[in-house]
């Protein structure tokens, strides 16, 4: 059976010449960590999730790190998480000192149960993460009112969302906080290991760019204990190329899904 809308050769001799040419234009820059196509990305991709920040960093596991870390989350606290989730979503709570809870999933999407984090709030939890699983929203209304009533964080977890929609709104722009990951693997995936930090948070995307960036943000003035996880040029470059596809990229996903759940 042939599906027309099925394109077998890519890349696209197009697309082939746009990543050539951004990849050609770090070369000749020869700025190669945190100059301008790390600029227009955080730029780009911020506008495409509607948020006003986005800090690039170098993996997802980092992204989701860094924003524990910016909001002074660690010892003594704990973090609510899926059950149901790739490793990263817990490491990133041990490695700010934190403890994972786990939470069961909802049987029909596998992604969180609001009902189930009810439950599992004590007075130690500080935020809860949550992960849209294989690109399909958590139930992110239910899951804000419970933090707004017990003053919680809203982290989500869209390493791989990148372009989904909750009520129209983008992941990205459903909690207070989000971390993508670009790894190649993904629906926008970087060359190598990438990740960035969305958020509407004035304060946590200004800590999190010194965090990121061994704690400083000016040169040989490290303000506090920071981390090397910066997203670089290359990648970023090649990112921005992509990440105008990917619209049209979700769409032949969902479409070739659809064809295919038919049988």
């Amino acid at each position: 059976m042939r599906v027309p809308f099925l394109d077998l050769k890519l890349p696209h001799l197009e697309l082939q010449q746009e990543l050539e040419s951004a990849f050609r234009r770090v070369l000749e820059s020869g700025n190669y960590i945190l100059g301008r196509e790390v600029e227009e990305f955080e730029k780009e991709f911020a506008a495409y999730c509607g948020v006003r920040h986005c800090v690039g960093v170098g993996n997802g596991l980092d992204a989701l790190h860094l924003i524990l870390r910016a909001y002074g989350i660690g010892a003594g606290d704990e973090v609510i998480v899926p059950s149901n989730t790739f490793i990263a979503t817990w490491l990133a709570v041990s490695y700010a000192g934190a403890r994972p809870v786990p939470v069961e999933p909802i049987e029909a999407t596998y992604n969180i149960d609001p009902q189930r984090i009810r439950d599992a709030i004590t007075p130690r939890t500080k935020a809860i993460i949550a992960v849209h699983l294989y690109g399909q929203p958590a139930d992110m209304g239910a899951i804000n009112d419970i933090a707004l009533h017990h003053g919680l964080k809203v982290i989500e977890d869209a390493a791989q969302a990148h372009g989904a929609r909750y009520k129209g709104i983008r992941a990205g722009n459903l909690g207070d906080a989000a971390g993508f990951s670009f790894y190649p693997g993904k629906n926008l995936g970087a060359f190598g290991d990438g990740g960035a930090i969305t958020t509407n948070d004035d304060s946590l995307a200004s800590q999190v760019r010194i965090l990121r960036n061994y704690g400083s943000q000016v040169k040989y003035h490290n303000e506090v204990k920071g981390f090397n996880s910066r997203l670089d040029e290359l990648q970023a470059a090649l990112l921005r190329v992509k990440l105008k596809h990917l619209d049209a990229w979700n769409s032949s996903r969902s479409r070739l899904a659809k064809f295919i759940s038919r049988g």
